[in-house]
């Protein structure tokens, strides 16, 4: 399973609690996360419209290199652009 990158890990951190709005702590889930993109052979994934407080998807994108997944940053489409 790849795991996020130590040279990128605390600005991820630190991204996703600026823009997610949840009562869970990532650190709880992250491991389901990044499970399911080496299950998809995704690089990002998507936390819905309704968590950021954005009225937009956020994608947090990442870069794969040594079995590792270095954060990238991250964009938005709304609901609207058609991206679900």
């Amino acid at each position: 399973m790849s795991m996020i990158s130590p040279d990128s890990v605390e600005i991820f951190y630190r991204t996703y609690d600026s823009l997610v709005k949840d009562s869970l702590p990532l650190a709880l889930f992250l491991n389901q996360i990044t499970a399911k993109m080496d299950a998809e052979d995704r690089d990002y994934f998507v936390i819905p419209a309704k968590k950021t407080g954005r009225k937009k998807d956020i994608y947090f994108q990442f870069e794969r290199k040594n079995n590792e997944l270095v954060f990238k940053g991250i964009h938005t489409r709304r609901k609207s652009d058609g991206i679900t």
